[in-house]
């Protein structure tokens, strides 16, 4: 059974992105979700543990199951992310384990790396076709830019990659993307107080 719906996980502006939780804890309070990234798989349940100990296992968290060294993005992988009670739902560039996400009762986000127009065309193919519970365009300047593109698309979407400045988050919330992921803890605090 999923533990939170897709829009309470995005209803704040900024998802923070990050490994370590420990570094950042106060301000991820303010935040409704986040994406973990970029460590290695021995390392994963210990982090996800630090949310616990640091009163952050309010948080919805996402696994980014391919930037985790060790993990891998198949149905095993996901059955594992599946078997750790902290993990919300799995965020991924390979639709064809959108279905195992869903089956085990997780969320997913899949990734769109559109460089093109034919990418633009592919990523809503393969969205319609694997039925995510979100798409995450990337990178995130291009969101306004084809934000017509996806009027169409039901699925809610956020963007992220070269978020650097607040009026990058704003002109994503305007193409009508649901939030911004960012690595930027600086962005994270548009959270607290978001407008």
């Amino acid at each position: 059974m999923k533990k939170d719906s897709i829009a309470t996980c995005f209803r704040k502006p900024v998802i923070p992105v990050l490994w370590d939780p420990a570094p950042h804890a106060e301000l991820l309070t303010h935040a409704s979700c986040v994406t973990l990234q970029g460590g290695t798989i021995t390392d994963l349940a210990r982090n996800l543990e630090l949310f616990d100990s640091l009163h952050l296992d309010h948080l919805p968290i996402f696994v980014h199951i391919d930037l985790v060294a060790g993990l891998e993005n198949n149905e095993a992988g996901v059955d594992y992310m599946a078997s750790l009670p902290q993990v919300s739902g799995i965020v991924t560039v390979h639709h064809h384990i959108i279905h195992a996400i869903r089956k085990q009762g997780l969320l997913s986000v899949l990734r769109l790396f559109l460089s093109d127009s034919r990418a633009v065309d592919r990523g809503l193919a393969v969205a319609g076709k694997s039925h995510p519970d979100a798409i995450e365009i990337l990178p995130g300047a291009i969101a306004p830019k084809v934000a017509a593109d996806f009027a169409k698309c039901r699925l809610p979407r956020i963007a992220g990659g070269l978020c650097r400045t607040q009026a990058d988050v704003a002109e994503i919330l305007a193409s009508g993307c649901v939030a911004a992921s960012s690595t930027c803890s600086t962005l994270w605090q548009i959270n607290i107080n978001p407008s």
